[in-house]
């Protein structure tokens, strides 16, 4: 009879670990069951007209971003990286002229040079800081000076001051073949200052500046500009 007794009390605690055994397959066997509605983490299916519209999203970005592309590509390829030696360097304005006036549709200048003076540059910049674009250039003379020459269809007070690194009109004028230029002072006095000359050819605003020190070819840049104009 005592035994009997004994495993009449084992017998609730055999019972009460089966249950418990199957509770735990039970919930072994959905750990990862999605959230019904209501409980957190639910997500609502989207309906035809959400997938609709997100799939619209989608394509527009996509159209956005190769409109992007297309505008950008012309201006990145007319403005290879800045090199060392990019100073020192000869290009051939006259097919990077070509190249701008197909591509952007502007009659970008590629002056007729001595034979002792050579472009270092000629690129386009898209005026991202004012607005207005334009055909940059620089111009080696002998091996003794430099010329920056900006040309603009396009130019206003403020883009002159900004070409000419922030000038001021001296006043004076120079007549070179019947054309007459304005001159600008900026940077100071002696060869740490800069003159720029500006006229306006055919609807085109041209830009010329020169170190103080080398400023004596200015007239001849001029003369060069002129009769290269489109």
């Amino acid at each position: 009879m005592l035994e009997n007794s004994d495993d009449a009390k084992k017998q609730p605690h055999d019972t009460g670990a089966a249950e418990t055994g199957a509770a735990e397959t039970t919930n072994a066997a959905t750990p990862n069951s999605a959230p019904l509605p209501g409980e957190p983490g639910f997500k609502a299916p989207l309906t035809e007209k959400q997938a609709n519209r997100a799939n619209q999203t989608i394509k527009g970005m996509i159209i956005s971003t190769v409109l992007t592309i297309l505008v950008v590509l012309p201006v990145i390829l007319l403005n290879p990286a800045n090199k060392k030696n990019e100073y020192n360097d000869r290009v051939d304005v006259a097919q990077i002229a070509q190249q701008t006036k197909e591509t952007l549709d502007f009659d970008a200048i590629a002056p007729d040079l001595p034979e002792d003076w050579y472009v270092n540059y000629a690129r386009w910049n898209p005026g991202t800081a004012d607005g207005v674009a334009f055909w940059d250039l620089g111009v080696v003379i002998r091996d003794e000076a430099f010329a920056a020459v900006k040309q603009t269809d396009k130019a206003n007070d403020s883009w002159v001051t900004l070409a000419t690194d922030g000038s001021v009109p001296t006043g004076k004028k120079h007549t070179v073949d019947g054309t007459e230029w304005t001159e600008r002072s900026s940077g100071g006095k002696g060869d740490k200052g800069k003159t720029s000359w500006v006229t306006q050819i055919n609807g085109f605003t041209y830009v010329i500046t020169m170190n103080n020190d080398v400023a004596d070819f200015l007239p001849e840049v001029a003369e060069t500009i002129q009769k290269s104009a489109p």
